[in-house]
């Protein structure tokens, strides 16, 4: 195989009821208090989620994904009735093309379904590998582009 999986792990990501509530939870447990929230129905209309919030605590980047409950997509329905925070996936960084393309090739030979893939604008492509029924979480696969660095430069730190 020509990857192993699992390396430059950077992101811990939930799917969240409502996103103001969210923070606050992360706050009030876990102290992590500051965050950059993005309203995506303005970044990115037709989005499925309304808010990101992405905060670092320490090397971890924590994202919250407030999602349109019933838009199709991989966030939709993911709560279950009356849960609020539900992890979603770990990110992983791809630091070439070819990187992601590896990872890709290699979740298809383990017969993993790409669950979504794309491009965010000029900042990032990425990968969703569907790992929900063995590890219970989507596994997502990120390649930066040169304008990412400055897009996930406004996450605070909370150390």
């Amino acid at each position: 195989m020509p990857t192993t999986l699992y390396r430059n792990h950077f992101q811990i990501a939930y799917v969240v009821r409502e996103i103001d509530a969210a923070m606050r939870l992360f706050r009030d447990r876990y102290g992590v208090a500051r965050w950059h929230v993005m309203d995506m129905g303005a970044l990115n209309p037709g989005s499925p989620t309304r808010y990101i919030a992405t905060a670092y605590s320490g090397e971890v980047m924590l994202e919250l994904i407030d999602s349109l409950q019933d838009a199709p997509s991989i966030y939709g329905n993911w709560l279950a009735d009356g849960q609020a925070v539900r992890l979603h996936h770990l990110g992983f960084w791809a630091h070439s093309p070819e990187e992601l393309a590896a990872a890709r090739s290699r979740f298809e030979a383990n017969g993993q379904a790409i669950a979504a893939e794309g491009r965010f604008g000029d900042i990032l492509d990425f990968l969703y590998a569907d790992c929900v029924a063995e590890l219970g979480h989507y596994y997502e696969i990120v390649h930066l582009l040169p304008a990412g660095r400055d897009f996930f430069a406004a996450t605070p730190r909370n150390d």
